[in-house]
Parts: structure tokens; sequence; C-alpha cells
């Protein structure tokens, strides 16, 4: 299962968030001329909005 979404003024950003087992993942892609995947394990507390741009800030990714 798997839900997409954007932030409004960062159209080169798109965000999935993901269900594995019990758990939710965030998945980030920025597309243009330097592209990334990322991702970040979602906690109970955390929103997807602030880990969203979290990713952003400080890209890493969830193993």
């Amino acid at each position: 299962m798997a839900s997409s979404f954007e932030i409004h003024g960062r159209h080169h950003w798109s965000f999935q968030l993901v269900l594995m087992g019990s758990r939710l993942q965030l998945e980030g892609c920025r597309d243009g001329d330097d592209p990334l995947r990322c991702s970040t394990w979602l906690e109970p507390q955390d929103t997807p909005l602030d880990m969203a741009h979290e990713l952003i800030a400080h890209p890493s990714c969830a193993v």
C-alpha cells in the first residue's frame, strides 16, 4: 500500500508513504539535473510533512 504527495514550492521533489508490514516508510525523489532518492522510517509521532522537510534538508536512506 502506498500514498504519494508533493510539497507546494518544492516542485522537483515528490514523496511516497509506503506501508511495509507494520512500519511506515517515507520515500523522497528529487528530479532534475542532480536526481536523488532517499528514505526514512516514520515513528508514530512523526508527521509525513515534517519528515519530508527533514529529508530535503538532510537526505538519508533507510535500510
